[in-house]
């Protein structure tokens, strides 16, 4: 300090030229001593490194054999966790228990924030963005859905173990039955702190040691549990299939495919098969609708280019049936009530070759944003938004009358979307199915005001349960008799290209045992004419 004092001293009496002069020469000074250091640094660590044996590297591993979080290319020095990689540094897979630390922790947030796990995922991932691998990136997320799509079977072993719901216990027990791991096995995932789970409990080793050699499916488990068929959807689901719930609400568990519907604005589907295939995917036809494809392999996600132009959108089989039921015409006034992000809003502006007015209308101002951005992307140029503050807002009495068609693609349960949302069947009970019921009853009683004598009104959900559908059409019907159910095989036969499956009655029902697509409903309703 002396020293540092002494030099500012003197330099306060030169000229500007001197006092630059000597700040030079003090800054190169430190920065000499300063490499030296860390040369002398380097050396050292080199002798140390160059010194250890093959026995030392080895004995890097923790205690229960796993491998450090990272390693260095040069070296197996571990990097701390969380820290950024250092020069030359490469990052390696998580071992099992600090990935379950990870696993639990979206759990966990997903069902503290209610939000869906895919929300979740991507919130988690970002919040640690750099941290992992590509190859942890999917091992955690395997594992989250598989606690999801096994979570009632899990649940079972629980109860009749006498524990409570908790997913931290829900994820021990997938691991027993489901990884065929055994209390010893958890007890050296579960270590406590760093980066790993708590220690296992007294309770929860006597718990793991009762399930240690079962198999998750048990003979005594009642019917819907093996099916993880939620409480809250098993009458319904009875109801509507009879003899053929089983194979049914299966089928509700399998993957779903990639579907797409090729954007006539930007091309056709004949020229797009070929350029698909080229770039690495696999693709079918889907011969039974206008514009649809199957990516059977997307090819390490090929196809993004593609969509990113606008040449297609993904979506769903049966949501393209729905939007060709609509059977809207050039020049029309249509209305998509329940847009949403604008999926079928796409699909409508393509049928009505951007000609008329078509208006995408919700009450979620941001799903209209994200529609925004796709009807532009399409070439979309006759449609706009309507942010609507309920379902009975003053707008739409002001336009009572004035549409040609009416889509209502109703907030609904989401059953026959289990394929894709399987973590919604646990989200919701009965009494968010009484709430919902009774949300589309006012938004369809709302929006039947908008068509136009002579127009018709389409009802339409992603459910399966009669309660959201068939006994949602009877009340419209009862309270306005002026509207009369048309038979769906009139509409499929003028619009689809392919004649309509034996298995759909006047209203549209499809599932994927049955179609091979999500679940969806619909009905179409014709005004009177004056």
């Amino acid at each position: 300090m002396a020293d540092q004092f002494n030099d500012k001293k003197s330099a306060d009496g030169k000229s500007g030229a001197g006092k630059q002069q000597v700040r030079k020469e003090r800054f190169l000074a430190q920065k000499h001593g300063k490499d030296a250091e860390k040369t002398r640094s380097v050396d050292h660590q080199n002798r140390r490194q160059h010194g250890r044996t093959r026995d030392d590297r080895v004995n890097d591993r923790n205690s229960s054999g796993e491998e450090n979080f990272y390693t260095k290319r040069s070296d197996v020095e571990p990097v701390k966790s969380g820290a950024r990689l250092a020069r030359g540094a490469e990052r390696v897979d998580l071992p099992m228990g600090r990935l379950l630390f990870h696993v639990l922790a979206v759990l966990e947030e997903a069902t503290n924030s209610d939000s869906p796990i895919d929300r979740a995922l991507a919130a988690h991932f970002s919040n640690i963005k750099g941290r992992l691998t590509p190859r942890d990136h999917t091992r955690i997320r395997d594992m989250v859905w598989g606690v999801v799509r096994r979570y009632r079977r899990l649940l079972w072993w629980l109860e009749i173990n006498g524990q409570t719901p908790q997913v931290r216990k829900l994820l021990l027990a997938d691991l027993v039955l489901t990884h065929g791991k055994n209390v010893q096995d958890i007890t050296h995932f579960c270590k406590g702190g760093g980066g790993y789970l708590k220690r296992l409990t007294d309770s929860e080793a006597r718990v793991l040691s009762a399930m240690d050699g079962k198999q998750l499916a048990d003979e005594t488990m009642p019917e819907a549990v093996t099916l993880e068929c939620p409480s809250w959807a098993e009458k319904g689901l009875r109801e509507v299939f009879g003899d053929r719930f089983a194979e049914e609400v299966d089928a509700l568990r399998e993957a779903a495919p990639l579907d797409i519907r090729v954007n006539p604005f930007k091309g056709n589907r004949d020229d797009l098969i070929p350029r698909l295939e080229k770039a690495g995917c696999k693709v079918e036809k889907l011969d039974w609708l206008p514009y649809g494809l199957r990516i059977t392999d997307a090819g390490r996600k090929a196809h993004l280019p593609f969509y990113e132009r606008g040449e297609f959108e993904i979506q769903d089989a049966g949501s393209q049936v729905l939007a060709v039921m609509v059977a809207v015409e050039p020049g029309q006034r249509v209305i998509d009530f329940c847009a949403g992000a604008g999926g079928k809003t796409l699909a409508l502006a393509a049928d009505m070759d951007n000609r008329g007015q078509l208006i995408a209308a919700d009450v979620h101002n941001k799903r209209l944003n994200r529609a925004a951005q796709r009807l532009k992307r399409a070439g979309v140029f006759n449609a706009e938004r309507k942010v609507l503050e309920s379902e009975r807002d003053p707008w739409v009495k002001k336009n009572k009358g004035k549409f040609d068609r009416v889509l209502v693609d109703a907030p609904c349960s989401g059953t026959g979307s289990w394929r894709r949302a399987p973590d919604s069947k646990w989200r919701r009970d009965e009494k968010d199915l009484e709430e919902l019921v009774a949300l589309q009853e006012s938004i369809l009683t709302s929006a039947a005001r908008l068509v136009k004598p002579g127009g018709r009104l389409v009802y339409a959900t992603c459910s399966l349960l009669p309660i959201e559908n068939e006994d949602q059409v009877a009340k419209l019907l009862r309270s306005r008799p002026d509207f009369k159910l048309v038979p769906v095989k009139d509409v499929w036969e003028e619009r689809m290209p392919s004649s309509m499956p034996e298995t759909i009655g006047n209203m549209l029902r499809l599932s994927p045992a049955t179609n091979d697509t999500d679940g969806f409903f619909a009905a179409v309703l014709e005004r009177e004419a004056e």
